[in-house]
């Protein structure tokens, strides 16, 4: 995806993309609204230029979704920015409203974290849409006689979730199933609805390893996952897992790590040369490079490993803080410390691309087991869960790299975890630069700490599901002021204005305003 976050951006250009397949096409006008408070940041992000993406038919990999706006100005096309003042929603929710073809559509979208989504409502209906399907919506004349077709749809698709609903427009019928829809369930659904039929329309599914089987998850606790290791590889147990949930084989797995480390590698080798353009500017955009020579001076205080981590970590940082392109791990707002741990440490032991690959595997297995109870977004849970929980994940990927047990991945995990507990989200302005670009290096540096430690035989009293829970009731404590809202911790402090000035003077140079 492209950077700067991946909740505001990345999970923004998802919720547009959904809302232009229902609304069928591109609309000659658009209403954003957001939250008071994210309507006060949601341009330091780019929020509007990924879900006007995506309105467009981009995805948040596709380069062209940082030129959306002027995509969308030479097409003619206007867009409006709202409060929504009248009810109380997430922090995070991002609704569209346009007509096109004389129906008038209004989707609700929440980014939960890490670029996940979920569709609350279309036109009204609570459909509770994740991404994870395939969704189909079906537009009938007003007095259908929802129940019984509901029910015939369901006997002919199988979904795994339908719902349905009166709306201003019609009648609303939707549908996920696991897979698109053959030829003959289409005409089955066609000769049920008959001339009750408007419209219809359908989204793919928003993610690359569908939870589609079905099946229950092999563990959902670290507790489980630690019991299967006893007899087995670690790495078989995750390969196993990840097979159950979305029925992957065990290469297309590792390719898909693989493309992992290929996009990072790309984009730290960009990012270590200095003179990246940040959004705003308020850092150098060369750090990741200062770093990395002061590391091959020979002259650094804590040595190789430590500056080769900061340095990745400061460069990927750089890198989603320009809009570049970088892989959400867990967060774009966090994703170098991750990839900055692991890379210095792969170099350490001389590993090969494989095994660089399957330690983001385990990284990403102990980031979904704290997703279990844990929210991924700074805006909700403070930085503790982005860089914090990324330190957490690659303290894990680090213990794999250097031959450890699942037992040190995990107590590893612990150690960085608890020693981000409390990390506040308190970006000065908009723009995801201060202080996040430089949390990324202590995410990493924290990562390696956690791994040496478990390594060397030292445990956490606290063990890892406890440590998911303390951080789960952390982050439902953090006061509103230090998530992401721009006004406690650093951004209440006199410079604060200045930089905040100096981001809307940028916003009206840069014509996205």
């Amino acid at each position: 995806m492209h950077g700067p976050s991946s909740n505001h951006t990345g999970g923004a250009n998802r919720i547009g993309y959904v809302a232009g397949k229902f609304i069928g096409g591109e609309a000659s006008d658009y209403e954003f609204w957001f939250h008071p408070l994210f309507l006060r940041t949601f341009m330091g992000h780019r929020t509007h230029i990924a879900i006007l993406a995506g309105l467009l038919g981009m995805r948040e990999y596709d380069d062209a979704c940082n030129d959306s706006k002027k995509i969308a100005d030479q097409k003619g096309i206007s867009v409006t920015y709202h409060g929504i003042e009248d009810e109380e929603v997430d922090r995070n929710t991002m609704r569209v409203i346009a007509e096109r073809d004389g129906v008038r559509w209004e989707i609700n979208g929440i980014s939960i974290g890490g670029g996940s989504i979920l569709v609350t409502r279309v036109n009204g209906v609570e459909v509770g849409m994740d991404g994870n399907c395939w969704c189909n919506l079906w537009l009938l004349k007003a007095g259908s006689p929802l129940g019984a077709l509901k029910e015939a749809v369901e006997a002919a698709v199988s979904p795994v979730r339908i719902a349905a609903g009166e709306t201003k427009e019609g009648g609303l019928l939707f549908a996920e199933t696991t897979a698109a829809l053959t030829p003959e369930q289409e005409e089955a659904v066609r000769a049920i609805l008959g001339d009750r039929l408007i419209l219809s329309r359908c989204c793919e599914p928003m993610t690359i390893f569908s939870d589609c089987t079905g099946n229950p998850p092999l563990f959902t606790t670290f507790e489980e996952f630690l019991a299967l290791c006893e007899t087995r590889p670690m790495i078989d147990v995750i390969y196993d897992y990840e097979t159950n949930r979305s029925g992957r084989t065990r290469g297309e797995i590792l390719g898909q790590g693989l493309q992992i480390v290929d996009v990072i590698e790309q984009s730290m080798q960009r990012g270590l040369q200095g003179d990246n353009p940040l959004l705003c500017g308020y850092c150098s955009g060369s750090d990741g490079y200062l770093v990395d020579q002061w590391r091959k001076s020979g002259k650094s205080i804590a040595g190789d490993v430590f500056n080769d981590a900061m340095a990745g970590a400061l460069a990927m940082a750089e890198i989603s803080a320009s809009a570049g392109r970088v892989v959400a791990v867990p967060t774009s707002g966090s994703a170098g410390g991750l990839p900055g741990a692991l890379f210095a440490v792969a170099k350490r032991f001389g590993a090969s691309r494989e095994k660089l690959a399957e330690a983001f595997l385990v990284a990403a297995m102990v980031g979904a087991l704290t997703g279990e109870h844990c929210t991924f977004s700074g805006s909700i849970g403070g930085c503790q869960s982005e860089v914090g929980i990324g330190a957490g994940m690659g303290a894990a990927g680090a213990v794999y790299l250097a031959g450890g047990t699942a037992e040190e991945a995990c107590h590893a995990f612990c150690f960085a975890i608890k020693e981000t507990l409390g990390l506040v989200c308190d970006p000065l302005a908009g723009p995801v630069e201060v202080p996040c670009i430089k949390r990324n290096a202590m995410g990493a540096v924290v990562a390696i700490m956690g791994a040496d430690m478990a390594l060397a035989g030292v445990r956490s009293v606290v063990p890892p599901d406890q440590v998911v829970l303390a951080l789960q009731d952390v982050q439902r404590r953090l006061p509103t002021e230090l998530r992401a809202s721009c006004i406690g911790g650093l951004a209440c402090v006199p410079i604060a204005k200045d930089l905040q000035k100096m981001w809307a003077d940028k916003l009206v140079a840069m014509n996205e305003a």
